[in-house]
């Protein structure tokens, strides 16, 4: 080969590019890449901080060399970091603070490390151990480095290379998950490979998730919630282990709200029960997670009993997040976005309708389930539900739903549903209003008047 080095000082660019070009790194016995490695590092030391576009295709060029032979397996990748310095000088470049060299040569440069850990522990170890302060930066700071900060991390957490925080690795990712959301951006693959991870292939996370800040649970929450929404995320469910821990969550934190008959709860810990909560129930939904809840009679009557407690907070004297917004004048305020009512902001938005998905979604061919709303008056608070009530979107359609399960093949709450006494009208808002004459209906449109009869023509 030729003399590179001699060649870039003259600035015979071209013909370092052929030369470079010329390289089979493919069909490069070890041995012979050892020598290669020496010309392609210090090429690259020579041009990675060039303003001139050749230099700089150049630095590129071995990089690129050095990234493909990263694929040739071990002995390669050894061979690269068996370089003096050569990490202390890929950390100065990465962390290069004045801005002096080109963007493309940083993010190649994170990329070559990233190679160099794949299924190799010792590199692993190596890259990790000096890189770590800035590899957890980059995955919280939702960069260009972010997805090979996140890839290296994973690789080094994957086959235990390196002794790493968990704790504050998932923190670091949850921020990064955070900042695309409110970015409205997609999450970095390997962040998402990364937590896919945790969630599905291993239950590490129960170990930790005690320590975490409620504002981290709480995004981790939201993204179960999502996760489990998506069908092509349905081939990889949660671990069985992180599932019960976060069963065990929902019922310790429920309890809270089940022993109180103050509407003031406290916001965070009510926040963290009601994400769960709506966890709970969209996952009643989806297998192989229904399954498992329905042989659950402790979350059955926990979530029994979370209902009726809403109702009797919703009917305290003062107004709070529970109680019914049912007029219809009201509620179509809420949706022109005249209200000053903020109901779809507040953290009670829905959730009296996720407890009845997931009690509807519970008694789902469950006989036991089926008996215990009987026995415990859950029927009776399952069909309060069936009216509109604009802080509970589908409410009703979920109630009619879990009536129907309810009743499914079971002879005894058809009966007990068929013995209820009629004591009276149920009081409705949008009948009331309508025989008041508040209510006019005119070529198809519906507004309010102060006359005391109802004009339907």
């Amino acid at each position: 080969m030729i003399d590179v080095k001699q060649n870039i000082t003259d600035k015979n660019y071209d013909k370092v590019l052929d030369a470079l070009n010329s390289l089979n790194i493919s069909d490069t016995d070890v041995d012979t890449f050892r020598r290669e490695v020496s010309i392609l590092i210090e090429s690259f030391y020579v041009c990675h901080d060039s303003e001139e576009e050749p230099a700089n295709r150049i630095a590129i060029k071995c990089l690129n060399l050095l990234k493909r032979a990263c694929a040739r397996g071990e002995s390669y990748q050894n061979a690269i970091v068996a370089r003096v310095e050569f990490l202390e000088r890929v950390r100065d470049i990465l962390e290069n603070e004045k801005g002096t060299i080109p963007e493309n040569v940083r993010t190649n440069c994170l990329q070559l490390l990233a190679n160099l850990c794949v299924q190799n522990m010792c590199n692993q170890e190596r890259i990790i151990t000096f890189m770590n302060t800035f590899l957890l930066k980059n995955v919280s700071s939702n960069g260009g480095y972010t997805n090979a900060s996140a890839m290296i991390l994973y690789n080094g957490f994957l086959y235990k290379a390196v002794s790493l925080n968990l704790h504050d690795i998932l923190d670091r990712l949850l921020e990064n998950v955070e900042a695309n959301r409110l970015a409205q951006t997609d999450v970095p693959e390997f962040v998402c490979i990364f937590l896919e991870y945790l969630i599905a292939e291993s239950n590490e996370l129960v170990e930790v998730m005690g320590k975490v800040d409620v504002s981290k649970k709480l995004l981790f929450y939201r993204y179960l919630i999502e996760y489990i929404r998506q069908e092509d995320r349905r081939v990889r469910p949660i671990h069985p282990d992180v599932f019960k821990y976060l069963l065990a969550e929902f019922k310790k934190k429920s309890d809270m709200i089940l022993k109180t008959d103050n509407v003031q709860l406290d916001a965070q810990d009510t926040e963290e029960a009601f994400t769960l909560l709506v966890l709970i129930a969209d996952s009643s939904c989806v297998e192989p997670y229904g399954s498992f809840l329905r042989h659950d009679g402790g979350l059955f009557l926990n979530l029994g009993c979370l209902l009726r407690q809403m109702q009797l907070l919703g009917k305290s004297e003062m107004k709070n997040m529970f109680t019914p917004v049912q007029k219809i004048e009201e509620i179509l305020k809420i949706k022109k976005g005249d209200s000053d009512q903020d109901i779809e902001t507040q953290i009670s938005y829905s959730l009296r309708s996720a407890v009845v998905k997931g009690l509807a979604n519970l008694t789902y061919k469950s006989k036991k389930n089926q008996k215990l709303a009987r026995e415990m008056d859950i029927i009776a608070a399952i069909l309060e539900c069936t009216n509109l009530d604009a802080r509970n979107p589908l409410i009703k359609e979920w109630s009619i739903l879990a009536i129907h399960n309810l009743c499914d093949d079971n002879v005894e709450n058809q009966q007990f549903i068929a013995g209820l006494k009629k004591l009276g009208n149920a009081e409705n808002s949008l009948i009331t209003e309508y025989k008041s004459g508040t209510i006019r209906i005119s070529d198809g449109k519906q507004t309010h008047s102060a006359d005391t009869e109802a004009d339907c023509s």
